[in-house]
């Protein structure tokens, strides 16, 4: 074949092929879960109680172990792409940006993620280290992915969604399983997990270690973002009398990955200095959670946790934190019609940071607190087919004090099959102890006579005690649902939003420097100086045309709209660029296909489209729009030994999702990759 054939003809031409082997096959086994098994579903995180997939009141979507499996994807965000509304751009190998409803950047701070109700949410930047944050996926059960504002129930920083990674219960993992992956890009990835039982219960204890290669950049050089990570845990479930359940959870990690800053450099001609980092993290957490049923039929869950980690960038900052947090909450229903939850939570973060060369955060040591206490309650109004929501969570920050998140919701099922929901929310984001008290320089403009006689340093300032308020959200959202058959269902969602106080910056006072060479010092301060508002839709299809077939479809389209509140040009600039940080429109059609009772094969076919983003500067940085092919095959020779081959991005050799955004940094590619996979349980 010759070099410049073009593969994702290849790709095509062989999934075309799976399809046609699929329908000719004689045997077929069902998928572990049917379509109406699935709407069936209960989840937990729209409402902090059980409720059916089918008649949420919200825009929400289940990705279930099976889809996870058959995606092929190795990292929790990769999975997170099966979702609607939620747009996930690889940085590099060993970083992503996630969000829902856009805002995109490496930390995306108006997505809500919790591990079994664990907030992975940093303090320190805001947004979640999707590095750092992992599990064993075999172990996760499915992931609830709720689009829109649940700041009423899960508190600030939900502000455009919240998800739940929930993992399996220990009676589900028993016995052994060996996962040993190999390939281009994820080079080694090996995990043991046993399970046993008790008399009173079930344990699983797991181990894990992953090392991820170099990707590289626009011209084919190595790019600086391997990346290493070991880590283990443990779960035990007990099963104690009057129904009373407890489990315990624990995880450590260890990792390092690679990054290359262009550090602002005024004697620099262009103004930058490349310099390769490292980011090192070691951590751990311990989690119980004790739920129990009283007299009068009400249930309670008291949930608490203790988490420490170190954080360190090499020549920046190096970062100690230590984070309590203890959850209550109660069920109860009053009369036939009412069913209340509320519930109350106490959250105290303590860090002790060290920084040099182009961070400065100070005070070194800094505690944050948040009290904070929910009610909702859902009434019952059978003669209408309606059910009313009303609820409100009231929390208390050490940084901008009082934030009260109301949420009120209206479902009607006229059918059965059939579901109308609408929703009206406010959220709130709190500053992050970066924006807060962080002085960053951010780079420099390079010298160009006449009009820029000498090169301008952009400085971030630290912010006084309580400059920043916080972020806040008004949501109109209506949803609908339809199970058209045994065979077919629908979701459509719409939203609108209303944000206020996003954060920018202003120019403040400028200076000339003499040494080391003569350069001007333009000084910025944090401000709350946008606004901005947003509209779009998210729509669904599942579909089975065969037993041993099923086509999942999402479209997903959000417009953007920023606007300064000041006269501050940078304000300007920020607001402008609020549309490019998330791409208008994406497209997902996977195919999955189960046949002679052994055999998978599944296809995935995306499409992203363009970034018009700028940089600090105002120079653009756009990312064109781009589609790829995913593809799986999956063989059990045997009940307890699988081996599969996944091939990803197979379309282009690479391809560019996502400009770095925190720092100027490296911009890399996402490249095609294949892996191998065998997975034997015993």
């Amino acid at each position: 074949m010759s070099p410049s054939f073009p593969l994702h003809r290849v790709a095509v031409a062989v999934a075309l092929a799976g399809c046609t082997y699929a329908s000719q096959a004689v045997a077929a086994e069902t998928a572990d879960l049917s379509l109406e098994d699935l709407l069936k579903t209960e989840i937990t995180t729209v409402s902090r109680k059980p409720e059916s997939l089918q008649t949420t009141a919200a825009a929400a979507f289940v990705i279930t172990r099976e889809d996870i499996e058959r995606s092929g994807a190795q990292h929790i965000p990769d999975a997170l792409r099966l979702a609607p509304g939620i747009s996930v751009a690889r940085i590099a190998n060993n970083r992503w940006a996630v969000t829902a409803r856009g805002f995109n950047g490496r930390f995306a701070n108006k997505l809500l993620v919790l591990i079994d109700g664990r907030s992975i949410y940093s303090p320190l930047f805001s947004g979640v280290l999707w590095e750092v944050e992992d599990t064993l996926l075999e172990d996760v059960e499915r992931i609830e992915v709720i689009r829109g504002p649940g700041a009423s129930l899960w508190g600030a920083n939900a502000v455009n969604g919240v998800i739940n990674i929930i993992t399996r219960k220990a009676r589900d993992t028993q016995g052994g399983l060996a996962v040993a992956v190999a390939g281009t890009q994820d080079n080694a990835f090996g995990a043991l997990r046993h399970g046993g039982d008790t008399a009173d219960g079930h344990y699983r204890v797991w181990v894990k270690g992953a090392r991820h290669g170099k990707s590289v950049d626009a011209d084919g050089a190595d790019g600086n973002d391997d990346s290493r990570f070991a880590r283990a845990g443990f779960r035990r479930d007990w099963s104690l009398a009057a129904g009373r359940r407890l489990n315990l959870s624990a995880e450590v990690y260890d990792g390092s990955t690679g990054d290359r800053w262009d550090l602002a450099d005024v004697t620099s001609p262009t103004g930058a200095n490349p310099q390769g980092v490292t980011q090192a993290v070691h951590g751990g957490h311990l989690m119980g959670r004790h739920e129990w049923a009283h007299e009068d039929g009400s249930e309670s869950a008291l949930q608490a946790y203790l988490e420490h980690g170190l954080l360190e960038v090499s020549q920046a900052l190096r970062q100690k934190r230590t984070t309590l947090d203890v959850d209550f909450q109660r069920r109860t229903r009053l009369g036939d019609r009412h069913d209340l939850v509320w519930g109350v939570g106490y959250r105290h973060s303590q860090d002790d940071i060290a920084t040099q060369g182009i961070f400065s955060i100070l005070p070194a040591s800094r505690g944050f607190s948040l009290v904070s206490a929910f009610v909702q309650d859902e009434i019952a109004l059978p003669a209408f087919d309606l059910r009313v929501i009303l609820g409100a969570r009231l929390e208390k920050n050490s940084y901008t004090g009082w934030e009260p998140q109301p949420n009120a919701r209206l479902v009607w099922t006229p059918t059965p099959t059939q579901s109308i929901w609408s929703a009206l929310s406010r959220a709130a984001r709190t500053p992050s102890r970066a924006e807060n008290d962080a002085q960053i320089d951010l780079g420099v403009v390079p010298a160009a006579p006449p009009a820029v006689p000498l090169p301008v340093l952009l400085r971030n300032l630290a912010t006084t005690a309580g400059a920043l308020d916080a972020e806040t959200v008004n949501t109109l959202e209506f949803g609908y649902r339809h199970q058209l058959g045994p065979k077919l269902s629908l979701d459509l969602a719409a939203f609108r939003s209303e944000y206020n106080g996003l954060r920018s910056g202003r120019f403040v006072s400028q200076s000339v420097v003499i040494a080391p060479v003569p350069y001007v010092l333009q000084e910025i301060t944090p401000n709350n100086g946008m606004a901005a508002r947003t509209h779009g839709l998210e729509f669904s299809v599942d579909w089975q045309p065969a037993d041993w077939w099923r086509i999942q479809g999402n479209y997903s389209r959000i417009d953007i709209e920023g606007r300064a509140i000041t006269g501050d040009p940078l304000n300007a600039v920020d607001a402008a660029n609020l549309g490019g940080t998330t791409p208008s429109h994406q497209v997902s059609l996977r195919s999955a296909m189960t046949f002679s009772g052994r055999r998978q094969w599944d296809v995935w076919l995306r499409h992203t489209g363009s970034l018009a983003s700028i940089n600090a500067f105002g120079v653009p940085v756009p990312i064109d729009d781009f589609h790829e092919l995913d593809m799986r095959f999956a063989w059990r020779p045997t009940p307890a030994l699988e081996l599969s081959i996944v091939g990803q991005n197979l379309l282009k050799a690479r391809h560019a999702e996502f400009r770095p955004d925190f720092v100027p940094a490296q911009s890399l590619q996402v490249e095609r990759s294949v892996y191998l996979k065998a997975k034997y349980q015993f």
